[in-house]
Parts: structure tokens; sequence; C-alpha cells
């Protein structure tokens, strides 16, 4: 182990220490972005003669328990503890917990973690050997197929707290000269800040939960992910004819997928059942999700107010339709099991009321994201000391509550900042009692709605005021602005920017380039007549959005504009991320740095992504 640390943070105390010790054996997912899931495979109590072992004898063992694994997929815990030389002197029934001030045991943990890309990583262990008296945690890992990359550190690593000089530690056993071993450098430049940073934020989402994917089993999610991923993913991307960003709703919709498919399975498991469950989407947009079940054998059915492109590449047996869903009595599923509301919009708090009053075996699925109320006017929150998003979290709890549903809430690892789903599965009452429980969620609609319905009977709206979405989708790209206009506005935010040298990275070499500075959007705007701003607002979305639709030439990253360095990986003022170009976009737009920048484009012709 290196005498000095590679890293250091000062202040702060013992419990905080190990609160962001915790976060990262619970969720390594959230920095380490290669990784998908992690399961634990098993804690235990050590014996205190264990606490004075070497990192190179722990390494050692660790190397034992990989070796082991690579033969069986799935030791038990006696030959795992074997294989570590741990089968004595220990305590297996005895889990621990770090919060515990009183406890000065030592603990080893185990986890198995699972790669985003298969295909270029490999499922690794991780070893945790955790001294609570010393105020220390260290790691050791190992990848379980040598022909491909490692999730974790190449090094094994240690932090720890000192308590007589309140400073957190963290030391690496490596090699000499070792110093810009890109394992290294990740361990110092991301993972230790954000360490520091959980030592003073509560990470339960405003006290809404903690965690993700806590009702499915984590291995095979990780393994039934990668399988759609490989089934429908790749190829759909390829194809994808829509204007969104199929990187993103692609590979979402195949992670949502997974999820529910594996609910379903262990549903069907509960009720010692095989016969598949049906379900309809609600709102499902491009159907993609609906392809993907019904492709896996359930029965089911997406409706939505407006054709999308790809419908057309879908096959037959992937039922969808175009419907403008009113809720009211003509619009209940009675013989479906499962409703899905995914990104549902203004449906949003009538998905658990249609389960409801669909059946009584009614169950349903909700991924809320924009916040509407039952008569289709927008959320506003209570209180402004809480957000919005947490809020309506909530609120929307409540109405499945409300409705008699037992609720269960999880996070989902999808690519969006709206993660968290709601079950309903189960309800507080029998089916006997449906009557006054109508009468609950009836009291509720009216609460919550401007107008109410005034004959409950009358087979009509169950909210009077409201109103779908317009079937015509208004187009808000910039297309009705004047081009003239739209580039005056390009320039002269460059030439606001253009005052900043310095060195940059273009992959084979390094050079002098006016990288340009950052500006805050409110000075932006303040550059433009209010006249042209609010054009901008009517037809474009903003100016914000005028600047990300030139992302060729800048970017938008917390309320500041700055230039997108042709390229470079480098994003100024935050971590390294890889352009995603499109091979459609590549080489048929011109460069707009090689035509207008005072330095050109830093890239010649060959490498530059756009015309030169």
């Amino acid at each position: 182990m290196s005498k000095n640390p590679i890293a250091h943070y000062q202040g702060d105390d013992t419990l905080n220490f190990w609160k962001a010790v915790k976060v990262w054996l619970n969720n390594p997912h959230v920095v380490n972005r290669r990784i998908l899931t992690s399961t634990k495979l098993f804690s235990v109590r050590l014996n205190p003669a264990f606490k004075s072992l070497s990192m190179l004898a722990w390494t050692k063992k660790v190397e034992s328990v990989i070796q082991l694994h690579r033969k069986n997929l799935s030791p038990s815990l006696t030959e795992s503890l074997h294989a570590l030389e741990l089968q004595e002197n220990i305590d297996i029934s005895n889990d621990f917990e770090l919060n515990d001030p009183l406890d000065n045991e030592c603990y080893i943990c185990l986890q198995k973690l699972f790669p985003r890309n298969a295909e270029i990583f490999s499922n690794s262990l991780e070893l945790a050997v955790i001294d609570k008296g010393a105020g220390r945690i260290s790691f050791f890992s190992g990848l379980l197929d040598n022909t491909k990359q490692s999730l974790s550190m190449k090094w094994p690593y240690r932090i720890e707290y000192e308590s007589n000089s309140s400073q957190v530690l963290m030391y690496v056993e490596k090699e000499e000269n070792t110093e810009k071993d890109p394992n290294i450098t990740w361990l110092q430049e991301q993972f230790f800040p954000r360490f520091v940073k959980w030592m003073g934020v509560n990470r339960t989402e405003n006290g809404l939960m903690s965690g993700s994917l806590n009702l499915v089993p984590v291995e095979k999610y990780a393994v039934l992910y990668h399988a759609l991923k490989n089934k429908y993913g790749a190829e759909m991307v390829k194809i994808w004819p829509e204007n969104t960003d199929p990187a993103k709703f692609v590979y979402e919709d195949v992670a949502i997928a997974t999820y529910l498919l594996l609910i379903w399975e262990l549903e069907r498991d509960l009720k010692a059942t095989v016969q598949k469950q049906s379900f309809v989407d609600l709102g499902c947009g491009n159907g993609l999700l609906v392809h993907i079940l019904a492709s896996e054998g359930h029965p089911g059915l997406g409706i939505d107010l407006r054709k999308r492109n790809i419908w057309d590449l879908y096959p037959r047996s992937t039922h969808l339709e175009v419907r403008t869903i009113v809720p009211s009595n003509l619009n209940l599923f009675p013989e479906t099991d499962w409703l899905i509301g995914n990104h549902s919009d203004e449906l949003t708090p009538w998905i658990p009321v249609i389960a409801a009053r669909s059946s009584y075996q009614c169950r349903f699925f909700l991924l809320p994201c924009c916040a509407y109320e039952f008569d289709g006017r927008k959320y506003q929150r209570d209180s402004a000391a809480k957000s919005q998003y947490f809020e309506y979290m909530n609120y929307i709890k409540k109405v499945c509550e409300e409705c008699g549903f037992k609720t269960d809430m999880d996070k989902l690892r999808i690519p969006s900042t709206k993660r968290i789903c709601f079950i309903g599965r189960e309800r507080y009452h029998t089916e006997a009692a449906i009557n006054a429980q109508e009468a609950a969620i009836e009291s509720l609609i009216n609460a919550r709605s401007i107008k109410k319905r005034e004959d409950p009977a009358v087979h009509d709206s169950w909210s009077p005021a409201f109103k779908p979405r317009e079937v015509t989708e208004r187009v808000r790209n910039c297309t009705k602005v004047d081009r003239g206009l739209i580039s005056d506005i390009v320039n002269m935010v460059a030439d606001h920017l253009l005052h900043k040298v310095r060195m940059i990275d273009v992959g084979t070499s390094v050079r002098r380039w006016n990288a340009g500075g950052q500006l805050k959007l409110s000075q932006v705007a303040e550059l433009l007549p209010q006249k042209t701003l609010k054009e901008l607002k009517s037809e474009c979305g903003g100016l914000q959005t005028l600047l990300r639709n030139n992302g060729d030439i800048f970017q938008v990253i917390q309320g500041k504009v700055q230039f997108r360095i042709p390229g470079s990986s480098t994003v100024i003022g935050r971590k390294k991320k890889r352009q995603k170009d499109s091979k459609s976009t590549k080489k048929s737009k011109l460069c707009w740095f090689h035509q207008n920048h005072p330095d050109g484009c830093p890239l010649n012709a060959e490498t530059c992504n756009y015309k030169h």
C-alpha cells in the first residue's frame, strides 16, 4: 500500500464516512457508469485475527475466489469461504449495519458486478474488507472473463477515516510510477469527490425511497437486459425513423421491458401459473415497449392519439391503435391483466383509476414524467421547500392508495431523471367492498378538479374539464424562424465566447485553439431584443432550444452556453463525455468552425465529422 494518500478530505465525522461507504457499496453504478447493477453474494463477520492480514494476502484470497467463480457460476457460501480460507471462526448469521456507531467489528462483503455493455466488459467480483473499529474499508476486485475488460479498479484501494485528524484518506496498492494510470485518475477525479459529497447528502430521494431495482432479482435483470438489448436494441437503433434520440429511447424501453418481464415472471411464480399476462399500454408513443413485450409472448395492445413513423416497421403481432383516451366508462379494460402508463402525461393520475374501475383483478405499472392533475391542468406544488417532482410522486402514491391498491415503489435503471415507478398488484379491500372504494375514488377526483362531475351515473368523462393533447403535435424546432436571424444569433453568441485560448487534445495532437469561455443564458438573452426572444419562445421553444438545436457548435450546461470542441471528448467544466454524432449526420453538414471560427476547425477534413 502506498505510504502517501492519492486523495484526502478534511472534515466531517465517522458516521458521515460510513454513510458514504454504504452508498458506494449499495450503488456503485451511480459513479461507475460501466456497471449496470450489482448484487451482494454474502457478508460475514470475521475473527479479529484477520484484521492483521496484509493487502497482498487479501489479494491472493480474492484470486482464489475468482478462480472458483470462473469454474462454477453459482458456488455455495461454504465453497466461497473455503476458497477465501475463511471457513473457520466466522459468523455467517450476523449481517452488519454500517451506521451503527457501537459496532467495532470486522466484516467482509462479496459482491458481483454486472456491466452495461457485456460485449466489452466482464462480470466482476469485488470484495470489501470492512474494519469498523479502525474506520477503514479496502476493496479488491477481479474479472470473471479474462478476454474482456474489468468493471472495477485494476489496483486494490483503501478508504479510511482518521478520527484524530478528522480526515478521509484514500490509498492505492500500486506499482511505482503509476500516477498517470487511468484507474488512479478516475479514483481521484471522479470517485473521491462523489464520495465526499455523499458524506453530506442524504441519498434517499428526499425521503421518498432509496436504492433501485428493489423488486426484481438484479442478476436476472442484468442477464435479461443484455439479451433484450442484443435482440432488439442494436437493430432498432439502425432503423429508427423518429426525430428522437434512439440511443436514449430504444435502450430506455429495453430496460423498462426487462423490468416488467421480471415483475410478471415473479407474479406467475407466485400464482403457480404459466399463462403470460396481457397488457394495454396507454399513451404508448413509439410503441417499442409494446413490440418487445408482445414479441416475448405477452398479448397486448398499445394505444396513442397519434401514429408514429416506426409503427409501420413493426410486425403484425405488435398491435398498436390510434385512439384518444378520455377517462370514462367507455374506456375500461375489464379483460386486461395489466395497464401500463409509461410517461403517459395527462393520463398519469388516471392510470390507477382506470385499473381500479376496469376490474378487481386489473393491475398497473406507472412511470410518471410530466406532472398533471385529473382535469388536465399542470400540477402545482404546495410547498416551495420541496421539489415539484418529489411532491408529485407523493401525490401519485396517494392516488394509487386511494384507488385501493397496495402500492410498491421502485427506481428503474434508465437514461432519464424521472425513474421512480409505481406498481399496483394487490388491493387493500375485498372485491365485495368495491362500491365503498368507488366512493373514495370519486371524492378524490372531485377534490382535485376545478369542475366536478354532477351525475356520476352518466357515461361521460369522469372529469368534465379534462382535455387530451392535440392529435397533431405542434412542431417547435425553429423551422418557422427566419434562417438569417438564427445565423445572426449563432454568430453573435460565438463572438462573445471567443476570448479564451487554451491547449486542446484533438486526438492525434495537442494544439492551441480558441476554445472560448462561457456565457450565462441570461447574458445571451440581454443581447437580444424582447421581440426576438418572444418569437423564439413562440416558434422555437426559446433561446436555449435554439442553441441546443445547433449542437454541432454549442453545448448548454447548467444554464451556461459554451463551444462544443470538434473531435474532442473534453467538455469544459464537466466530466469527459464522448460525442455521439450519427452516421447520417457525418460529412453531410458543413463544419461551422471550418467556415467561421478565426482559428478554423482544429481537425482536418478527414477526421472532422462535418464537411470542410
